[in-house]
C-alpha cells in the first residue's frame, strides 16, 4: 500500500514537474536557511555557559563613547581588587589579557598557531582550571606557561611536555618553560586558549585600560543595585580623586549584547535571516498546498470512487499526504546538499569552529522538527479539502472554479512576501551604497592608505619613498589616521557661552585640524573659516554635534572654557565626521590647530586600482631595513567597510532569498493560472461560442490577479515602510525612501503577472471550442 501511494505521488510530481521543482527548491533553501540560522543563534547564546555559575559571571567594562556602541571590554588592572574589597556581592574577581587571534609558537623550528591568554591566580580558581600534569597549584612565574592537553598532543604527541621549552616570537622570542598541562575548555568561549601565560606585572593605573576584568557574584544577587553602584564611584589616583563609571555585561551574552569588531554578522541580523527562512518555507509550502488542494478538487471523482470501493478517510488522507511527504523528503535531501556546499562559507561567517558532524547533527534535528510541523499543518488543510471535495461530489456540486479563500489567500501572501522582500532589499541596498560612497560621512576615504606603525622601521625614509612612488598622488604627515582611530582624547566641558544650566556637562572629543588636513580629506566647512598658522590655541573649530550639544544657533565667536585657564573662541563649524560605524552617533568634537610634524602616521593617496602595487612596494622597501618585522598598512576604505560587514553580508543573503521568493511567487502564479485554465477550458470555450474575443478572456484573468496585486501592495508597502524606517533610524546618515521604488516594484510585479498569464490563457483561448466541448 505504501509503495502504491508513493508511486502515485511520484507520478503526480513528474506530471506537474515545473511546480514541483519550484516548490522543492524553495523548501530546500528555506529549510537550510532556517536550520543554519537557528544553529547560529543557539551557538551565539551559549558562549561560556559551561562554566560553573555561568549565569553569575560578568565582564566589568568601561564607558568609551568614541568607539563602537560605547561599551569597551578593557578596564584598569586595579578594578578587580576594587570589586573584591568594595562590592560584597562579588564572590571572586580576576583580570585577563586576551589576544584576538592565534599567534605563532616555535618548537624545534616548527611553527604552530596557538591562542594565548595572560591570566592571574584568581582566574585559575574562578574558572576551575583543571591541572592534568605538573604544578597542581598552577602558580605561573616569569617565563613559565601552562598548555592544554589538546595543544600538547598537537605539538609533542604522546610525550610528556613538562619542563620543555617553546619560543614565543611575538613576545621578543622569549623562551617559555611548560610547568603544567591543563584540561581544555569543554565548550566554546570568548576566551579560548591553548597556552596560559602569567599576567604581566605592568604599572597599574585607573586611567590605563589594559585588561579584561571578570567577576562572579553570589547567588540571588541584586544585579541592578550593583550596576547602579558601579555606574559612578570615586577612586584615589595620583593624590587626587577620580570619578569612574563601570558598565557590566553577562559573559554568556556578551557577544550578542556588545559585539566586537571581529564579529562578522551581528546576532540581530542572524535572527532576521532566520525569520526570512521561515517566510520562504511558508511561501513555498503555501504555493504547493494551493496546487495540491486544487488538484484534490480536480480528482473528486477518483476520490469518490475510492471511497465507494471501501477506502477509509485515513487511507485517503494518507494517499493525499504521501505526495507532500515525498516532496518534503526530497527537499530535505537537497537541503543537505546545500548544507555541504555552503558549510565552508557558513563556518567562516559564523566563526563556529566545530566538526562537520556537529553541524549535520544540529541541522538534521531542526529539519526533522520542521518536517513534523509542516506535515501536521498541511494535514489539517488536506483533510479539510478532501472532506469538502467528497461532500461536493455527493451533492453533485462542481466547485471547480478557483475562487476559494485558500487560493486567494495563497496568492495574496506570495505577492505580499515578494513585494515586501523586494522593497526592503532595495532600501537596504540603497542605504548601504549611500554609506559606502557618500561624502556625507564627512571624510574622503577612497584611495587613501596609511602606514599604521613604524615600530621596527624607524630608520626607513618613508617620506622619500612615498615621494618617489609614481602611484602616490599626495601625502600627509603630522596627523594620526582617523580610520581606524589611533589616538583618543576626551575633555569634559562644564562652561560655555550661552549655557542655560550651570550643572550641565558636555563630553567632547579633542582633535587637531588645519587647512592641509581639511583639503586632504575634503572636510566640509559649514560656516566660519578654517584654522591657520596665525591662530593660536585660543581659536577652535567645532563639529555639528558640538553645536547641537552646546545649544547654539550662531556658533561663530562663541566662547568655550576647555580648562582652568583656557578659554577658546569658535572660528568655524565643520560637518560631522564618522569615525565609527554609522549606526553610532557622532561625538561632539572640538578641533584645535595642528599639526606636530614629529608625530603621526604617514597618510597618502594612491591612484585607482594600485593599492596592491603600492603596499607591496612599501613592504619591500621596509624589509630592506628589517626583514623580520611586519609593516602595518591600512586601506582606509577597506577598514571603514569592515564596520559595515554585517550589513553587507546581510544584504547579499537577503538578495538571494528575495530572488528565490520572487521565483516561487512567479512560478506559483504561473502554475495556478495553468491549473485554472485547465479547469475552465469549457467555460472559455462557451464564452468564445457566445462571441467573446481572446482579449476579453485575457481581461477576465488579468482583472482577477490585478485586484490581488493591488490588495497585496496596499498591505506590503506600508508595512515595509514602517520596518525600513525603523531600520534606517539606526544609522546616523539615512538615505531617503524614494517614491520611484513603489511605482517601480508595482510595475515590475504587474509585468511578471501579465507575462505569466498571457501565454497560458492565450493558448487556452485560441483552442477550437468544439473540440474542447466534445472532450469535456
Amino acid at each position: 500500500m505504501i509503495y502504491h501511494y508513493l508511486k502515485i505521488a511520484f507520478r503526480n510530481l513528474i506530471k506537474y514537474k515545473t511546480q514541483s521543482i519550484v516548490s522543492i527548491v524553495g523548501l530546500a533553501i528555506g529549510f537550510t536557511c532556517f536550520a543554519l540560522s537557528v544553529l547560529w543563534i543557539r551557538y551565539e547564546m551559549t558562549y561560556d555557559d559551561f562554566h560553573e555559575g555561568s549565569e553569575r559571571i560578568y565582564l566589568a567594562g568601561n564607558k568609551f563613547a568614541l568607539q563602537g556602541d560605547g561599551f569597551s571590554y578593557l578596564s584598569s588592572s586595579l578594578l578587580a581588587d576594587y570589586l573584591d574589597k568594595n562590592c560584597p556581592e562579588v564572590e571572586k574577581a580576576c583580570h585577563v589579557m586576551a589576544g584576538s587571534e592565534a599567534e605563532p609558537v616555535l618548537y624545534q623550528k616548527t611553527e604552530y598557531q596557538m591562542m594565548q591568554l595572560n591570566v592571574d591566580s584568581s582566574f585559575v580558581s574562578m574558572f576551575n582550571i583543571t591541572v592534568l600534569n605538573g604544578d597542581n597549584q598552577l602558580r605561573l612565574g616569569k617565563n613559565q606557561i601552562a598548555i592544554t592537553d589538546k595543544a600538547a598532543k598537537r605539538i609533542f604527541g604522546d610525550e610528556l611536555p613538562i619542563g620543555k621549552q617553546i619560543t614565543l616570537p611575538e613576545n621578543d622570542h622569549a623562551e617559555m618553560t611548560i610547568v603544567a598541562v591543563v584540561k581544555s575548555w569543554e565548550g566554546h568561549s570568548i576566551y579560548p586558549f591553548d597556552i596560559l601565560l602569567p599576567y604581566p606585572d605592568w604599572e597599574a593605573h585607573w586611567g590605563r585600560q589594559q585588561c579584561h576584568t571578570l567577576f562572579r557574584v553570589y547567588p540571588d544577587t541584586d544585579i541592578k543595585a550593583l550596576e547602579q553602584r558601579l555606574a559612578e564611584y570615586k577612586v584615589q589616583q595620583d593624590s587626587h580623586e577620580q570619578t569612574i563609571s563601570t558598565p557590566i555585561a553577562l559573559l554568556s551574552t556578551l557577544r550578542s549584547t556588545h559585539p566586537q569588531e571581529n564579529v562578522n554578522v551581528k546576532l540581530n541580523h542572524v535572527r532576521l535571516f532566520a525569520c526570512i527562512g521561515v517566510l520562504v518555507i511558508i511561501c513555498g509550502l503555501c504555493n504547493y498546498l494551493t496546487m495540491l488542494i486544487t488538484r484534490i478538487r480536480m480528482r473528486k471523482r477518483e476520490l469518490a470512487l475510492r471511497k465507494v470501493n471501501g477506502a477509509s478517510n485515513a487511507g485517503l488522507l494518507s494517499l493525499l499526504l504521501s505526495e507532500l511527504i515525498l516532496l518534503l523528503v526530497i527537499s530535505s535531501g537537497i537541503g543537505a546538499m546545500l548544507l555541504e556546499l555552503t558549510l565552508p562559507v557558513f563556518k567562516r561567517l559564523s566563526q563556529i569552529d566545530e566538526s562537520t558532524s556537529f553541524f549535520y547533527g544540529e541541522v538534521s534535528l531542526y529539519i526533522l522538527s520542521l518536517l513534523v510541523m509542516t506535515t501536521g499543518v498541511a494535514a489539517i488543510f488536506v483533510y479539510y479539502a478532501n472532506k469538502r471535495t467528497l461532500l461536493d461530489s455527493i451533492r453533485h456540486k462542481s466547485n471547480l472554479h478557483l475562487s476559494g479563500w485558500f487560493y486567494k489567500v495563497s496568492i495574496l501572501f506570495q505577492l505580499f512576501i515578494s513585494i515586501g522582500f523586494v522593497f526592503c532589499t532595495l532600501v537596504m541596498m540603497k542605504q548601504l551604497n549611500y554609506l559606502l560612497n557618500s561624502n556625507e560621512l564627512g571624510l574622503e576615504r577612497h584611495n587613501v592608505g596609511v602606514i599604521g606603525s613604524t615600530y621596527g622601521f624607524e630608520n626607513v625614509p618613508f617620506e622619500k619613498i612615498l615621494d618617489q612612488m609614481p602611484d602616490i598622488t599626495e601625502r600627509l604627515y603630522g596627523f594620526y589616521t582617523p580610520i581606524p582611530k589611533m589616538i583618543f582624547s576626551t575633555h569634559e566641558v562644564n562652561e560655555w557661552e550661552g549655557q542655560t544650566d550651570k550643572e550641565q556637562r558636555v563630553n567632547v572629543e579633542s582633535e587637531t585640524i588645519n587647512q592641509e588636513f581639511a583639503d586632504f580629506f575634503q572636510v566640509g566647512l559649514i560656516e566660519g573659516s578654517m584654522l591657520d598658522e596665525k591662530d593660536g590655541k585660543e581659536a577652535v573649530v567645532v563639529n555639528e554635534s558640538a553645536v547641537k550639544a552646546f545649544g547654539w544657533n550662531q556658533p561663530i565667536g562663541k566662547k568655550i572654557r576647555m580648562g582652568i585657564d583656557e578659554v577658546c573662541t569658535v572660528k568655524g563649524v565643520i560637518k560631522d565626521i564618522c569615525y565609527n560605524a554609522p549606526i553610532h552617533p557622532v561625538t561632539p568634537a572640538v578641533f584645535s590647530l595642528g599639526s606636530n610634524k614629529d608625530r603621526g602616521n604617514f597618510i597618502f593617496k594612491f591612484k585607482e586600482g594600485t593599492w596592491s602595487t603600492v603596499s607591496k612596494k612599501l613592504k619591500e622597501e621596509a624589509h630592506k631595513v628589517n626583514p623580520n618585522a611586519d609593516l602595518f598598512l591600512i586601506n582606509m576604505e577597506e577598514r571603514y567597510n569592515d564596520f559595515m560587514k554585517s550589513e553587507n553580508t546581510m544584504i547579499k543573503l537577503l538578495s538571494v532569498v528575495s530572488f528565490i521568493c520572487i521565483i516561487i511567487a512567479v512560478f506559483g502564479i504561473f502554475s495556478l493560472v495553468t491549473l485554472s485554465c485547465e479547469q475552465r477550458r469549457k467555460e472559455i470555450a462557451i464564452r468564445k461560442v457566445n462571441g467573446a474575443s481572446v482579449k476579453v478572456i485575457l481581461n477576465l484573468f488579468f482583472k482577477e490577479y490585478l485586484i490581488l496585486l493591488i490588495i497585496s501592495s496596499f498591505t506590503a508597502f506600508p508595512l515595509g515602510y514602517l520596518i525600513m524606517k525603523h531600520w534606517l533610524e539606526g544609522y546616523v546618515k539615512q538615505t531617503p525612501i524614494s517614491f520611484w521604488m513603489y511605482g517601480g516594484i508595482f510595475a515590475g510585479m504587474l509585468l511578471i503577472i501579465f507575462l505569466s498569464i498571457i501565454w497560458r490563457v492565450w493558448k487556452a483561448a485560441r483552442q477550437n471550442p468544439a473540440e474542447v466541448i466534445k472532450s469535456e
